[in-house]
């Protein structure tokens, strides 16, 4: 009786173990999720109030104000970070982007010449800066910006970027 206990163990554990059962994700409801952003801006500003001076709260409302598509919402935090620590580079990238879709182009480039000012092997504000330069039709300037990445770059998908742009740059010549 045992061994015929154990076989079927064995037996259904090689069907449990066979058998895929797939996990069951639930995506939040929109309502519950536009509560979830809302509870976390609200916590955030109160910790923003208990410390004004908090460079990764400011980030982190800009983020969640350029995913919910409010630009100006998002340059305020990131100008108020900037204020606190002007050598921050992601503030400056975070900052650059926001800017360019903005279509404040020259503040956009300001701040990634910003970045190669702290880290001047900076792979994303290489790339950015080498497609500006490609969108005012400088190829010389951009190829440059491009290559330093690829050259000087640290495993980024920047880096990746900068390759297939010269290998476009190159095709178009």
């Amino acid at each position: 009786m045992a061994a015929l206990a154990a076989a079927m163990m064995i037996a259904g554990g090689g069907w449990l173990l066979s058998h895929e059962e797939k996990p069951v994700v639930r995506q939040p409801r929109e309502d519950q999720r536009e509560f979830n952003v809302a509870h976390e801006k609200a916590f955030l500003a109160e910790q923003l109030r208990r410390n004004p001076g908090h460079t990764p709260i400011l980030l982190r409302l800009a983020q969640m104000e350029r995913s919910e598509g409010d630009l100006r919402g998002a340059r305020q935090h990131l100008e108020q970070a900037l204020a606190i620590d002007g050598r921050q580079v992601d503030i400056h990238l975070e900052l650059g982007l926001v800017c360019w879709e903005l279509g404040d182009f020259a503040a956009a480039e300001e701040h990634n010449r910003a970045v190669l000012r702290v880290d001047a092997n900076q792979p994303d504000a290489l790339y950015n800066l080498g497609a500006f330069s490609a969108n005012r039709g400088n190829s010389r300037q951009a190829r440059e910006f491009w290559l330093t990445a690829v050259r000087n770059g640290r495993n980024a998908d920047a880096v990746d970027k900068s390759r297939n742009a010269l290998e476009r740059l190159k095709a178009l010549q």
